[in-house]
């Protein structure tokens, strides 16, 4: 181990864990004992969990209580992953109408935080995350980092979203991010003078690891390809968020000459998947997965049952991603694995005055206003139309802090049209597209 990762795992972060109940030391090592287990063994310790997780939402919240109740079933009906079919699917449309009855009664005992997503799916939805689901996913993002040669505390940069709308980090946060060494920069208009930028500051900080969106990286990756910059001193690539097309991984890794790892998640699934080999994507054990609505083998919209967030139970949650799961192997792994993920999106609108904005990115500064969903599009080459769908705290201060927003991102010569619109038609999969190049 190097001298921070030893600082971070064995002295700062049990402090943390304690103060904050996030338990991720916990999980870092759970997960490292529990890839040695046999695959019954995964299986047996998944079903002790949902049975527990099970009881607690019917025990503790007005919504499952009911919903049990009313198809004449018990906890003790859910004993396995097979059984949860006895049960329907929940959706954002459901949780945002049955919050409150979501909610368990006994909540407060969970340390957690509150959390709201964006609209990239049609509508954004409120949860409670509970910091037990934080300390599980951060520990599997240390764990899978690792095969790529990275340790805790390595420098790397973090190429995504930065608002200002964002609200500052407390005194806390902000010492454990200096300590786990993330310099953030902004990908949601990511131009070539930015690209420029970014690739003297990692040669000058000596920066060997990039993580962010796929389609900034590969604006960015690009950038430094057509100029010949050398930035083989990176020694891995993360992408995130929106698919990982072949032309992206193959430019990144011929450019930098190294490994790259696509990193599938959902927040408010509670579900990760870090991709340890081409079509392998190991899913946490703290989740089991589901198909429904297939379009193919194995293929269809991913289902979610988080057993570790209990202060807001989400059993078989759909929340709009299509992927393919994989026959179970255990050669690969002990547990489910995700073999191919079609539902993210990956586009970057490219302006004429060589501004470009990522689709992350926007979704990232758009969940500051109080909107129900929204699409945005190049209407012309230095156009940009923003369709959207307010809701009724939306305002006109809000629409100005909007558009000061978007001009940080399209630049002074670039047109703005705002529309108001009733609805968005969703897409079969429950999201919509929102993004147009």
């Amino acid at each position: 181990m190097a001298f921070r990762e030893i600082l971070l795992l064995r002295l700062i972060l049990p402090v943390a864990d304690r103060v904050m109940g996030t338990r991720l030391c916990h999980w870092y090592r759970a997960i490292g004992r529990m890839q040695r287990w046999t695959p019954e063994q995964v299986t047996q310790w998944q079903e002790q969990q949902l049975q527990a997780f099970v009881a607690h939402a019917y025990n503790h919240t007005v919504y499952y209580r009911r919903l049990f109740d009313r198809l004449g079933l018990t906890p003790n009906d859910i004993r396995c992953a097979e059984d949860l079919k006895k049960l329907p699917v929940i959706t954002k449309e459901i949780v945002n109408a049955h919050y409150d009855e979501l909610v368990p009664d006994n909540f407060s005992r969970f340390p957690h935080r509150k959390i709201r997503t964006g609209g990239t799916t049609g509508e954004p939805m409120t949860y409670l995350c509970s910091e037990e689901v934080w300390g599980y996913v951060t520990a599997a993002k240390i764990f899978y980092w690792r095969k790529t040669g990275y340790r805790y505390g390595d420098a790397f940069v973090a190429l995504g979203s930065s608002s200002i709308l964002s609200q500052r980090p407390s005194f806390a946060r902000r010492v454990y991010d200096r300590l786990r060494n993330e310099h953030p920069l902004n990908s949601v208009d990511i131009n070539p003078e930015k690209c420029r930028q970014y690739a003297e500051y990692l040669q000058r900080n000596r920066i060997r690891y990039l993580y962010g969106y796929a389609a900034a990286l590969y604006v960015f990756t690009r950038y430094v390809a057509d100029n010949h910059i050398d930035l083989t001193q990176i020694k891995a690539v993360f992408t995130t968020s929106e698919n990982l097309p072949d032309n992206y991984r193959t430019l990144m890794e011929q450019t930098y000459q190294c490994r790259v790892m696509d990193c599938y998640g959902a927040r408010d699934a509670g579900i990760t998947a870090y991709e340890t080999q081409r079509g392998c994507y190991p899913v946490g054990y703290n989740a089991i997965a589901e198909i429904v609505d297939p379009i193919g083998e194995h293929t269809g919209t991913l289902l979610t049952t988080n057993f570790l967030n209990y202060c807001f139970p989400l059993i078989r949650y759909q929340f709009g991603d299509i992927v393919e799961l994989a026959e179970p192997d255990g050669s690969r792994y002990n547990g489910q694995i995700i073999q191919r993920v079609m539902g993210r999106t990956s586009s970057v609108i490219q302006l004429a005055n060589g501004h470009t904005l990522s689709a992350t990115g926007i979704a990232m500064v758009m969940r500051h206003f109080d909107i129900v969903a929204f699409d945005i599009r190049k209407s012309a080459p230095l156009e940009v139309t923003l369709r959207l769908q307010p809701t009724a705290q939306y305002s006109e201060t809000q629409e100005t802090t909007l558009r000061e927003e978007l001009r940080r991102y399209v630049g002074d010569d670039c047109s703005i049209r705002i529309v108001h619109v009733d609805r968005f038609e969703p897409l079969p999969n429950g999201k919509h597209q929102y993004f147009y190049t």
